[in-house]
């Protein structure tokens, strides 16, 4: 699955993504660092990647971006990048086709 990170997340979470086979790429990496939401969700509208934010209010009725909603507060501060991969790697073999809109991945909850 093809991944765009929001900047509240580890950069280092696409190694971990890109070790399980995905194609991940952080706003960082793209220079939307700080950038406003409606430009990150247009780039990943443009590249056909999931956007993963914990940022559910401003992205709440995007309806043309599939959107992966893991909330920090559910993730371990200590190695945090790489239990997020788990979850999106997870999340990515149970829902190989996701719908666009607003998704929380199941073992985000846990």
């Amino acid at each position: 699955m093809r991944f765009l990170l929001d900047e509240m997340y580890p950069p280092s979470t696409c190694t971990f993504l890109t070790e399980l086979g995905h194609d991940a790429a952080h706003v960082r990496h793209r220079g939307l660092d700080g950038a406003t939401d409606p430009e990150v969700a247009a780039l990943a509208r443009a590249e056909s990647r999931v956007l993963v934010t914990e940022n559910v209010r401003d992205f709440a009725r995007e309806r043309e971006v599939v959107v992966a909603c893991v909330l920090k507060a559910r993730l371990p501060v200590k190695g945090m990048a790489a239990r997020l991969a788990t979850v999106l790697d997870l999340w990515a073999e149970q829902d190989s086709e996701p719908y666009a809109g607003m998704h929380w991945p199941q073992a985000a909850q846990d």
